[in-house]
């Protein structure tokens, strides 16, 4: 068990990040910029503390803590290179880091390592070059802004800290980052490339990420730039080609990089650099990549079949007395279902998911839930309303809990919200001492009669699988799963 301080724990990776240290039985604080917001992104057992803390108060935080991760830094792409964003991007990279090792530099017992996040844009636009942690410094805004940002790391060695310099390329998640801009346009049927498609992308599927963050922290021979990267780069073509299958997309077109340069400026090189990046200290070290193939790591995230949706059928059994208590059960049309293994006892499982807090930990930023009233307790009768956002669409959500058996299960039926039905059976069956499992199953009916049909073929089914694989994932990190087994 280490004593971990995350800044930038509310991102996309951090918030996997919580999830997966937590499970493996660490202690964690996020320093975040807004407390009552990481408090529902986040869930319970994570201290929270403010960037705008006095520094005597970072100074007795970062006292207690044994390694600093620092992921922080403002999305580069998709977006136009104004004076303003570059300003910004400094700022929430270099400037943050500053600080960070300023807090550092005062502590009479700094932290032992400080991990902090840069990026293969390290290297500039390198065409064909095999690039390897020894090579070179590129040119351009990216190449000596990751610069800056890891020399204002590494001054931490100063006062014997070791500093690991995580250099990320493009990090595949269906929930965040390149791959959650990149899929809409195709799942709607037309894929794309930019340019020739002879760039080279330096790719890693974010559970690898997360298992590399942890080996840094564990492994102290390890020190210095990290490629975090695939050992296999793929071309941008070949990338589209490889993702085209799994999303439906029928036609791949190509993207001229003028267009690009008309609509992002300067921000197009993000898109169109190519790095031919390998992991080489990482292979030395003979770290073994859970997605190191590129075609696997996307059919994990875009084609989960840990997932059951199925249609209701009129001799379906439901579970228990439910439909004595909730008879229009029997008008559902559709049904989830999906199980995943905890290391955890049922009593600990229970506790977590009972507890309203750690739903916004266990749901996609891009719903962007919101609890607007809650009991202050979960039991039987207990009453819940959420936010959340459906695409473009704001949604109240109102639930209330109609069965409650501590430890076992508990079944949250909706009152007021999107669907016609929704009836949702969280159950943690016993496997072993430390070991159980959760299964979910839901019953529910869409509005809209053929219409409705009609979406949830094409458009709802979709959202639902991926809520679920998503909320699967976390669950599964968060109690010590083997988040590379899909089976469990």
């Amino acid at each position: 068990m280490v004593n971990i301080l995350i800044a930038g724990a509310t991102g996309f990776i951090g918030k996997a990040l919580v999830s997966f240290l937590k499970g493996r039985g660490h202690v964690l604080t996020a320093l975040v910029r807004d407390v009552n917001k990481a408090a529902e992104q986040l869930g319970t057992d994570v201290k929270l503390i403010s960037f705008g803390s006095t520094d005597r108060e970072l100074i007795a935080e970062f006292e207690d803590s044994e390694v600093i991760l620092n992921l922080t830094g403002r999305p580069l792409a998709p977006s136009r290179w104004t004076k303003a964003k570059k300003k910004d991007f400094f700022d929430s990279r270099v400037g943050v880091t500053k600080r960070i090792v300023a807090i550092m530099r005062e502590c009479e017992n700094p932290p032992s390592v400080l991990v902090s996040a840069s990026a293969t844009g390290y290297y500039g636009n390198r065409f064909g070059e095999e690039i390897t942690e020894s090579s070179e410094k590129g040119e351009g805004f990216l190449a000596d802004l990751c610069d800056l940002w890891e020399k204002t790391a590494f001054k931490a060695e100063d006062f014997d800290t070791r500093v690991c310099a995580l250099r990320i390329g493009l990090v595949l998640g269906r929930e965040g980052g390149f791959l959650k801009q990149l899929s809409l346009p195709f799942e709607m049927g037309i894929g794309s490339y930019i340019g020739s498609g002879n760039q080279w992308v330096p790719w890693i599927h974010y559970l690898d990420l997360l298992r590399i963050i942890d080996l840094t922290i564990n492994d102290e021979s390890i020190s210095g730039p990290i490629n975090c990267t695939s050992p296999r780069p793929v071309t941008g073509k070949n990338f589209a080609k490889a993702l085209a299958p799994i999303l439906g997309a029928k036609i791949l077109i190509r993207l001229p990089r003028l267009c690009l340069r008309l609509v992002f400026g300067e921000g197009e090189k993000v898109l169109t650099s190519s790095q031919k990046a390998y992991p080489t200290l990482l292979q030395e070290k003979k770290f073994q990549f859970a997605h190191g193939d590129l075609v696997h790591a996307l059919k994990e995230e875009c084609s989960p079949t840990a997932v059951s949706i199925t249609t209701v059928n009129t001799q379906e059994k439901y579970p228990g007395n439910t439909v004595e208590n909730v008879p229009e059960l029997t008008q559902a049309q559709y049904k989830i279902e999906t199980s995943v293994k905890l290391e955890v006892s049922s009593k600990q499982a229970f506790e977590f998911f009972s507890s309203p807090l750690n739903l916004g930990l266990a749901t996609p930023d891009w719903m962007d839930f919101h609890i607007t009233e809650s009991s202050s307790d979960m039991n039987k009768g207990s009453e819940f309303e959420y936010k959340i956002n459906l695409g473009p669409f704001p949604i109240k959500w109102r639930t209330e809990i109609i069965n409650w058996v501590p430890d076992n299960l508990f079944v949250d039926y909706q009152k007021k919200g999107p669907y016609s039905l929704w009836w949702h059976q969280h159950r943690i069956v016993t496997e072993g001492v430390s070991t159980c499992r959760m299964e979910d199953k839901v019953f529910y009916r869409v509005p809209g009669w053929i219409l409705g049909r009609i979406a949830h073929k094409y458009i709802i089914k979709n959202i639902l699988v991926r809520i679920f694989a998503y909320r699967r994932k976390v669950i599964q990190m968060r109690f010590g799963g083997r988040i590379y087994d899909s089976s469990q």
